[in-house]
């Protein structure tokens, strides 16, 4: 029987536990404990399904232990701020380790308790939601196919159809929204991670229906850091994710961002300190959470995951493109741009409990999850990936194709 801790009742955990429950689609027998700061949402959750809820502050050592102690895998679905603190709880009780992303510099520190993780004989999957998380898998995909790599791009896009009179809808944790809004992205160029500015290397792209073309940017994510890792060794010297919002909703977010509430600096209101931040998500979250009860509108959206890998196979150019699309899940009644994220840890936790996950150590998706099984399961709950290869094919490499692609008008 596989034993799982579930680590954050929001959404996310939501929907990770929802997949870990379904009889048809993960029908392997399993013992969830459900944790959260809030008992009543950890309750709320575990009660669906007939589990049990804990209360659970991740910053007390001793009762995350405790809380954790005999699970096989803990799937951490809390703020990425805690990461480290849950994963050395984990390597304490010999457990296996998910969570949903790191925002780059917590990933970069993650990496760096491979070791630990390996001789302990344990496996930590790094961001693994959409992400970073399918993202990355696609990532290993696309690498699998070249014998070198020059450039691997991540690039995101959400739409959203969903005809309501709600002000703003939030498709993930809002925090990290306002995030990847004002943090400064990091790249890995010419083989040297560096920062670039926030909302740089705006372009317009082509994507898949339903979404088609839309403005895509830089945003700070995992991908880079993790990519420079696992891909070292085929000489990669380029890496990005770009990330595309309805325009809609990048209007508003942006607007909040420009004004100030991205901010955790406190200002003084009504004779008392306030965060900018923390306020504006509080009343947000107030406002959704009263507006979810109206039933205005059905729910109707979209996301589309893409990787574009550049290098070399058999000494011919490649560009490898793999893509995902996702959609508002008719089973559940969730959201693309939620479900794509929550899914994703319920079936690698499978995936190490039932040994189709063998490697052992700290890492992306990309190094331990193995592609096409991978697919096969998300491809179940409505998530189809599929791939297009480019190769020249009147020379080895793409330069005369190049140059007349991007004459002039």
């Amino acid at each position: 029987m596989m034993k799982i801790a579930l680590l954050g009742a929001g959404l996310q955990g939501n929907i990770c536990c929802t997949d870990l429950c379904d009889k048809e689609l993960s029908p392997a027998e399993k013992e969830i404990i459900v944790a959260d700061y809030d008992y009543d949402k950890a309750k709320e959750v575990a009660d669906k399904f007939g589990l049990k809820a804990v209360q659970l502050d991740v910053r007390d050592h001793d009762k995350l232990v405790e809380t954790i102690k005999g699970s096989d895998v803990v799937i951490n679905c809390v703020q990425y701020n805690w990461n480290i603190d849950i994963m050395r709880a984990c390597l304490e009780v010999h457990a296996h380790y998910i969570d949903l992303g790191g925002l780059f510099h917590v990933t970069k520190k993650q990496l760096e308790l491979s070791d630990e993780f390996k001789e302990a004989g344990l496996t930590a999957v790094l961001g693994m939601g959409s992400t970073p998380g399918t993202m990355n898998v696609m990532g290993g995909y696309a690498a699998s196919k070249l014998d070198t790599i020059k450039e691997g791009k991540a690039i995101c896009a959400c739409g959203d159809f969903t005809k309501t009179d709600a002000i703003i809808g939030i498709p993930y944790s809002l925090l990290t929204v306002m995030e990847e809004h004002t943090l400064e992205p990091w790249i890995l160029k010419d083989g040297e991670l560096q920062p670039v500015p926030a909302g740089s290397g705006r372009e317009n792209i082509a994507f898949s229906q339903p979404i088609g073309n839309a403005d895509a940017w830089y945003c700070i994510h995992s991908e880079p850091v993790q990519w420079a890792s696992s891909f070292k060794d085929k000489g990669i010297q380029n890496a990005s994710f770009k990330l595309s919002l309805p325009a809609e909703f990048e209007e508003r977010i942006s607007f909040l961002a420009d004004l100030g509430f991205a901010t955790e600096e406190p200002v003084q209101a009504a004779g008392q300190e306030v965060n900018p931040l923390r306020t504006m998500v509080s009343v947000v979250n107030k406002y959704l959470a009263e507006y979810d009860g109206s039933n205005d509108g059905e729910l109707n959206d979209c996301d589309v995951l893409r990787v574009e890998f550049t290098g070399t196979k058999d000494g011919i150019e490649k560009e490898i493109d793999v893509e995902c699309v996702i959609r508002t899940s008719d089973k559940w009644g969730f959201m693309a741009g939620a479900v794509d994220t929550g899914v994703p840890p319920s079936v690698v936790a499978q995936m190490i409990c039932d040994g189709r996950i063998t490697e052992r150590g700290a890492f992306g998706a990309e190094a331990c999850v193995p592609p096409i099984p991978y697919f096969k399961e998300i491809a179940k709950r409505d998530m189809p990936v599929y791939c297009v290869e480019k190769t020249p094919l009147s020379s080895d490499t793409f330069d005369q194709l190049h140059r007349e692609m991007y004459k002039p008008k």
